[in-house]
Order: structure tokens, then sequence, then C-alpha cells
């Protein structure tokens, strides 16, 4: 019988150990990769955090500190965003005092709720020397602020390019709180009443703001003149593209506590005049509807009939002296959008962005000088100084 080959059983051992060991080379290779990926990966996230703290703050030139509210959103997604919503959007804060609730063209003003901060008479212009000749003025002691001034005069300029009508007169404008007293006085001496819901008590005037006008005709004997048909008709139906509003409208006697009056204005500006023209508001309704939008709940967003676009937002007052707003930034992530802040005259802040800013609705170049007005005007005004008594 042939004998089989010997078996090397020392050598096999050998190599059988070679390959153990060069298994545990590779799998301890493998553990040390994995080791090294995980430390690279930490390394990355800490530096990203570091990177995203840094951002949560800016330093302003003079040393202070802005927060910033940054989005968590896709970037990628900014194209889609929806403007009503905060994540849209970074933010800077401004810091106003609670005290300025009062100020502002929003503030509401009726019998129940009293003008919190007067005006500064210094501020205040005299229409009679800054009106075009497209309306006439009672004289000169008709007084309102700048921007009531200008969309004035817009609108009674397209007023008249519509029309061909030129007899609106402003009668009345702003009161102090001494001189609606006297008015307030001299209505109980002629009634004989202990109040009037003609005549409003100082303090409870929508005159005090500086926003509101009274109109009357150039030969009217009262306000009553100015009933809001016929041609004054394209008045009440366009004044919202222009920022006024019918102040005490015919239906929302109930919640303004005031017989209708189509011919007292107020101006609240364009975006606030078209949602209350759109919706039938009253200011008072609009002052509770617009608490419905906040930086959390999403903005108000309105498109005008001028191709602008604004949103706007409600901010309550704090408990302390100053109230932190924040308003939102443009694309550069620097630079703030347009904005306007103005108090309710109740209990917060309104803040009004221009996302985009409008055409306009008409030239104001056509501006009469004082020597170019009628010497008869204020003449001819006289006998609109005997009518009825006034809110």
């Amino acid at each position: 019988m042939k004998k089989g080959k010997r078996i090397d059983y020392a050598s096999f051992k050998k190599k059988a150990s070679r390959i153990r060991y060069g298994n545990l080379a590779l799998l301890l290779a493998i553990v040390l990769i994995i080791i090294a990926i995980i430390c690279v990966s930490c390394s990355g996230s800490k530096k990203s955090d570091e990177e995203k703290n840094n951002n949560d703050t800016t330093e302003n030139q003079d040393g202070t500190v802005t927060d910033i509210i940054e989005d968590e959103a896709d970037p990628e997604a900014s194209t889609t965003s929806d403007p009503t919503q905060q994540s849209s959007y970074l933010f800077k804060s401004v810091t106003v005092s609670s005290s300025e609730v009062g100020s502002g063209h929003l503030v509401l003003v009726n019998n129940n709720i009293a003008l919190l901060n007067e005006v500064n008479e210094d501020e205040l212009v005299i229409v009679r020397e800054y009106k075009n000749s497209a309306y006439w003025v009672k004289d000169y002691s008709v007084l309102v602020l700048p921007d009531t001034m200008d969309a004035l005069n817009e609108m009674l300029l397209a007023f008249y390019n519509a029309t061909g009508n030129d007899s609106v007169m402003v009668r009345s404008g702003y009161r102090s709180f001494a001189y609606q007293q006297e008015l307030y006085e001299d209505e109980l001496k002629s009634t004989g009443e202990d109040s009037s819901t003609l005549v409003a008590q100082a303090g409870y005037s929508e005159h005090h703001t500086g926003y509101a006008i009274d109109f009357t005709t150039y030969n009217g004997s009262s306000y009553s003149d100015f009933d809001g048909t016929g041609d004054y008709e394209w008045i009440m139906e366009n004044c919202y593209k222009y920022g006024f509003i019918n102040r005490y409208p015919d239906g929302k006697e109930s919640i303004t506590l005031i017989d209708n009056e189509p011919w007292h204005f107020r101006y609240v500006g364009i975006p606030h005049a078209q949602v209350m023209y759109e919706y039938d508001m009253c200011l008072e309704e609009y002052i509770s509807f617009i608490k419905n939008y906040t930086i959390d709940s999403g903005f108000l967003l309105v498109n005008t009939d001028d191709d602008a676009q604004y949103i706007i937002y409600y901010v309550p007052m704090s408990d302390s002296d100053t109230t932190t707003i924040y308003v939102p930034l443009t694309d550069d992530g620097v630079t703030a959008y347009p904005y306007e802040i103005s108090g309710n005259n109740v209990d917060g802040f309104i803040v009004t962005v221009t996302l985009k800013e409008g055409t306009g609705v008409v030239s104001t170049d056509d501006t009469t000088t004082e020597d170019e007005t009628s010497e008869g005007e204020t003449e001819e005004a006289e006998g609109a100084e005997n009518g009825e008594s006034e809110e």
C-alpha cells in the first residue's frame, strides 16, 4: 500500500495563526476609521453651532446689540415663502416708549376713549398755505398734520379732475383741548342740557389728533351741505385710496356712538383705509380686528389699488416703560423694510410694513400759493361758520 503525503501540523498551525491575526488587524483598522469619522463629524457640528450662535446678534455702529430672529426654513424655499408668516423673515428689534401708545395715525378716540397724548402744535401745518386750487378752506385757523395735508391735496385734486367740481370746502381740522371745551360749554348753554350728543368733551374729540377734517361746500351754511351724494359720492367711494375713511358711517352708530356724519373724514393711512372700506368696518371695529394678527399668529397681507404691498400686525404694549417691537429685514439681512409704528390709544401698537412701494394715485404738483388763492374765499366761508354743533 502506497503511503500518503504526511501533513506538517506545525506549519499548518503557524499559517492559521497568521490568518487569525490578520483578521484582527483588519477589524482594528475598521474600528479606527469609524472613530475618526465620528470625531470629524462632531467637530463640524460644533463649528456650525458656534457660527449659528454668532449670527443671533449683530453689533450696531453705536455699540448696541440688536437681536436677530433667524428663521429655520430651507433657504432655497425663500422664493415661495409666505409673506404672512414669521418664518419668511429675519427681524431686528426696535424700542418705543410705551407712552407713545397715544400717538400715531391709528389712535382711536371716541366718547369713551380720551386721547392720551396731545399733538405737538409745532408740527401742524396751515391748510390755507399748502392747499392746491381744487378746493376751498374756511380760513387760516384750519390746521392738520402733514400726512393729512398731503393726502387731502391728492384726494381733492383727483376729485376735481374726475368731476370738475371745486366746491368742497374744508371747514374744520385740528382743535386744541381748550377750544374743544369752549365748544362743549357753548353747546350746553344753548341747549340747557347737562351733556351733549353732538359736541364731544375736551379730550374725547377726533379733532385733537390732527388727522380729522370736516367738509362743507363753498356756499354752504352748515356741514350737512356736504351730504356725500351727487358729485360728492366720488369722495365717499374713493377716499380710502388716499388713506381716508368716513369716520362716522351710516349703520355704525351703535359702535361709534355718533350719528352718521358724511362730512367727517379721518386719515388712517392707505392700507388700513382699504381694509376698512372692503370689509365695511368703522375704526372701532378695525382696532379690534387687527389684534388677530401678530408676529406669532401671522401678519395681515394687504395689496392696495396702487399696486403696493403691506403687512400689518399688532404688538401689545408692555407693562414696562418701553415696548420692544420686531420689524422684518429685507433680503440683505441688514436693512429693515420701510415701516411705521402707531399707537392705538388703547393697549398696543400697530406696525405697518411696506414690502413693495405703490405706483401712486395722482400728482400733487397743482399747488396754490397764498397770493393765488381767491380773495373772496374767506368772505364766502363766513357763511359756513354758523352751522350746527360740531363733534
